[in-house]
């Protein structure tokens, strides 16, 4: 088993492992983002070149076709721009800190405090994308930073992980409660972070203390009852978390 690159302590004193993404799980997404941001960049120049040659063919004024001409330079040039920085930015800050070839890659940005990464922080590390392509400075930063963060990171307070993928129907995560998963709640208020969070605890409730996993256990029943405001029959606080559980992966099923 891999050991974890990042640990990150709650205040309920739960240590959570993260495994960083590593140098080249991020240059292959980058790779296949720069592939993607490159058929954008090729369909743009053919519509405006296509554009272009239309425009030169009109019967109208030299000065006119000089003009539209360079106002269509001026918007290819803007649309360059928007793609090659604004890709990430709006990539990451959509999705919860991936882009096409994070999610491929199963890596994704989060903040140092293990939260999701905001936009203000995907757009600062990717604005100092630039800088990190200087002669290379990301990658020298990636290989000798203990956390293999990049300029970006450093400013933005963000690291890369791998994204551990969590199976519906994984097997290291067993489930004591028999009943039926809850049916008067609305699993679709429970966000990815949400699911993720609550798998987490369930796969790995065993190797923790019981203090720990008590308050742990109850600190999440909390957070989820006050999100869900499910009916509590008498449930305790890991049996009341397997319910819910169980209603989010039926949820999900039923979507696929």
């Amino acid at each position: 088993m891999t050991e974890p690159d990042y640990l990150i302590s709650t205040p309920e004193n739960v240590d959570l492992h993260l495994e960083l993404a590593g140098a080249a799980a991020r240059i292959w997404a980058a790779f296949l983002d720069i592939l993607i941001m490159a058929v954008a960049i090729f369909s743009i120049s053919l519509v405006l070149i296509v554009a272009g040659g239309f425009i030169s063919s009109l019967p109208i004024a030299q000065a006119a076709k000089s003009g539209i001409v360079a106002w269509l330079s001026f918007i290819y040039i803007f649309l360059l721009a928007i793609t090659t920085t604004g890709y990430f930015i709006y990539f990451e800050g959509k999705w919860q800190g991936q882009t096409p070839g994070k999610r491929v890659m199963h890596i994704r940005v989060i903040e140092a405090n293990g939260q999701p990464i905001g936009w203000s922080a995907a757009f600062i590390r990717n604005l100092l994308r630039i800088v990190d392509n200087i002669a290379l400075i990301g990658v020298l930063f990636l290989i000798f930073d203990r956390h293999e963060r990049r300029i970006g990171d450093l400013a933005a307070g963000t690291l890369v992980i791998r994204e551990r993928q969590t199976s519906l129907a994984d097997t290291s995560l067993r489930l004591r409660s028999l009943t039926p998963p809850l049916s008067f709640i609305d699993p679709g208020q429970l966000s990815t972070k949400d699911f993720n969070l609550l798998s987490n605890f369930l796969k790995r409730r065993e190797a923790m203390t019981f203090d720990s996993r008590a308050v742990l256990a109850k600190e999440m029943r909390d957070y989820f009852c006050q999100k869900l405001n499910p009916e509590i029959q008498g449930e305790s606080a890991e049996e009341l978390l397997e319910k819910i559980y169980l209603a989010y992966t039926r949820h999900i099923e039923s979507q696929s």
